[in-house]
Protein backbone atom coordinates (compact mmCIF):
# COMPACT_ATOMS: atom_id res chain seq x y z
CA UNK A 1 0.00 0.00 0.00
CA UNK A 2 1.44 3.35 -0.97
CA UNK A 3 0.76 6.74 0.50
CA UNK A 4 -0.60 9.31 -1.88
CA UNK A 5 0.93 12.71 -1.26
CA UNK A 6 -0.65 15.83 -2.66
CA UNK A 7 1.80 18.63 -3.31
CA UNK A 8 1.26 21.78 -1.31
CA UNK A 9 1.18 25.08 -3.11
CA UNK A 10 4.12 27.39 -2.59
CA UNK A 11 2.03 29.94 -0.67
CA UNK A 12 0.49 27.32 1.65
CA UNK A 13 3.95 25.93 2.40
CA UNK A 14 5.30 29.38 3.16
CA UNK A 15 2.37 30.14 5.47
CA UNK A 16 2.78 26.82 7.32
CA UNK A 17 6.52 27.33 7.75
CA UNK A 18 6.00 30.93 8.87
CA UNK A 19 3.40 29.83 11.44
CA UNK A 20 5.75 27.15 12.76
CA UNK A 21 8.54 29.69 13.04
CA UNK A 22 6.31 32.22 14.78
CA UNK A 23 5.08 29.52 17.17
CA UNK A 24 8.65 28.56 18.03
CA UNK A 25 9.60 32.21 18.46
CA UNK A 26 6.64 32.84 20.76
CA UNK A 27 7.52 29.86 22.97
CA UNK A 28 11.08 31.15 23.29
CA UNK A 29 9.91 34.68 24.10
CA UNK A 30 7.48 33.42 26.76
CA UNK A 31 10.25 31.49 28.49
CA UNK A 32 12.64 34.44 28.19
CA UNK A 33 10.03 36.64 29.90
CA UNK A 34 9.68 34.07 32.70
CA UNK A 35 13.44 33.85 33.25
CA UNK A 36 13.94 37.63 33.10
CA UNK A 37 10.88 38.57 35.19
CA UNK A 38 11.27 41.19 37.86
CA UNK A 39 12.29 40.06 40.45
CA UNK A 40 14.07 37.12 38.77
CA UNK A 41 12.28 34.00 40.07
CA UNK A 42 15.25 31.64 39.60
CA UNK A 43 18.17 33.94 40.22
CA UNK A 44 20.23 36.13 37.93
CA UNK A 45 20.06 34.69 34.38
CA UNK A 46 23.48 36.18 33.61
CA UNK A 47 25.18 34.26 36.44
CA UNK A 48 26.39 30.87 35.20
CA UNK A 49 25.91 29.40 38.67
CA UNK A 50 22.25 30.37 39.02
CA UNK A 51 19.32 28.09 38.26
CA UNK A 52 18.13 30.54 35.59
CA UNK A 53 21.25 30.45 33.41
CA UNK A 54 20.64 27.23 31.47
CA UNK A 55 16.86 27.73 30.95
CA UNK A 56 17.58 31.32 29.85
CA UNK A 57 20.20 30.09 27.38
CA UNK A 58 17.81 27.49 25.95
CA UNK A 59 15.00 30.08 25.71
CA UNK A 60 17.35 32.37 23.81
CA UNK A 61 18.32 29.57 21.42
CA UNK A 62 14.65 28.62 20.86
CA UNK A 63 13.86 32.27 20.09
CA UNK A 64 16.75 32.43 17.63
CA UNK A 65 15.56 29.19 16.01
CA UNK A 66 12.11 30.74 15.58
CA UNK A 67 13.62 33.74 13.80
CA UNK A 68 15.66 31.45 11.53
CA UNK A 69 12.55 29.37 10.71
CA UNK A 70 10.56 32.47 9.79
CA UNK A 71 13.38 33.73 7.56
CA UNK A 72 13.82 30.32 5.91
CA UNK A 73 10.11 30.18 5.11
CA UNK A 74 10.68 32.93 2.58
CA UNK A 75 13.74 31.51 0.82
CA UNK A 76 13.55 31.55 -3.00
CA UNK A 77 13.55 27.78 -3.61
CA UNK A 78 11.71 25.25 -1.49
CA UNK A 79 13.41 21.95 -0.63
CA UNK A 80 12.10 18.99 -2.61
CA UNK A 81 10.45 17.24 0.37
CA UNK A 82 8.50 20.38 1.26
CA UNK A 83 7.61 21.16 -2.33
CA UNK A 84 6.13 17.66 -2.75
CA UNK A 85 4.01 17.94 0.39
CA UNK A 86 5.88 15.59 2.74
CA UNK A 87 5.70 17.84 5.79
CA UNK A 88 3.14 15.85 7.76
CA UNK A 89 5.74 14.15 9.98
CA UNK A 90 7.33 17.47 10.91
CA UNK A 91 3.94 18.98 11.67
CA UNK A 92 2.97 15.96 13.79
CA UNK A 93 6.28 16.15 15.66
CA UNK A 94 5.66 19.85 16.29
CA UNK A 95 2.13 19.09 17.54
CA UNK A 96 3.51 16.36 19.81
CA UNK A 97 6.02 18.78 21.36
CA UNK A 98 3.26 21.34 21.94
CA UNK A 99 1.11 18.63 23.57
CA UNK A 100 4.04 17.56 25.79
CA UNK A 101 4.66 21.17 26.86
CA UNK A 102 0.95 21.66 27.59
CA UNK A 103 0.69 18.36 29.48
CA UNK A 104 3.87 18.80 31.53
CA UNK A 105 2.11 20.26 34.60
CA UNK A 106 -0.13 17.19 34.82
CA UNK A 107 2.14 14.44 33.53
CA UNK A 108 5.40 15.55 35.13
CA UNK A 109 8.77 15.40 33.44
CA UNK A 110 9.24 11.64 33.80
CA UNK A 111 5.98 10.56 32.20
CA UNK A 112 6.04 13.29 29.54
CA UNK A 113 9.53 12.38 28.34
CA UNK A 114 8.93 8.64 28.60
CA UNK A 115 5.97 9.06 26.25
CA UNK A 116 7.35 11.74 23.91
CA UNK A 117 10.71 10.19 22.98
CA UNK A 118 9.36 6.81 21.78
CA UNK A 119 6.38 8.50 20.09
CA UNK A 120 8.79 10.67 18.10
CA UNK A 121 10.78 7.57 17.17
CA UNK A 122 7.60 5.83 15.97
CA UNK A 123 6.63 8.95 14.05
CA UNK A 124 9.92 8.84 12.15
CA UNK A 125 9.77 5.13 11.37
CA UNK A 126 11.14 3.11 14.29
CA UNK A 127 9.11 -0.08 14.79
CA UNK A 128 11.31 -2.32 16.97
CA UNK A 129 9.81 -2.73 20.44
CA UNK A 130 13.18 -3.20 22.13
CA UNK A 131 14.52 0.06 20.75
CA UNK A 132 11.31 1.89 21.69
CA UNK A 133 11.53 0.53 25.24
CA UNK A 134 15.15 1.63 25.54
CA UNK A 135 14.20 5.07 24.19
CA UNK A 136 11.43 5.31 26.77
CA UNK A 137 13.79 4.65 29.68
CA UNK A 138 17.41 5.61 28.92
CA UNK A 139 17.13 9.25 27.66
CA UNK A 140 14.82 10.37 30.50
CA UNK A 141 17.02 8.75 33.14
CA UNK A 142 20.21 10.25 31.70
CA UNK A 143 18.83 13.76 31.13
CA UNK A 144 16.96 14.00 34.42
CA UNK A 145 19.91 12.60 36.37
CA UNK A 146 22.25 15.06 34.64
CA UNK A 147 20.10 18.05 35.52
CA UNK A 148 18.79 17.06 38.95
CA UNK A 149 21.64 14.93 40.26
CA UNK A 150 24.68 16.64 38.80
CA UNK A 151 23.64 20.24 38.15
CA UNK A 152 21.03 20.61 40.91
CA UNK A 153 18.37 21.96 38.52
CA UNK A 154 15.05 20.35 39.37
CA UNK A 155 12.28 19.75 36.88
CA UNK A 156 8.64 20.41 37.72
CA UNK A 157 6.68 17.54 39.21
CA UNK A 158 3.30 16.76 37.72
CA UNK A 159 0.04 15.70 39.26
CA UNK A 160 0.42 12.10 38.05
CA UNK A 161 4.18 11.60 38.58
Amino acid sequence: MTDTVLPLSRSVTRVLETLMGLGTLSVGVVFLRIVHASPPPYGDPGDIGSAAFFPGLIALLVSALGVVLVLMAWRPHLPRSIATGQTSRALLAYALMVAVAAGLPWLGIWLAVMLAVPLLAVLFGERRWGVLLILAVVPPVLVIHLFEGVMGIYFPRGVLL
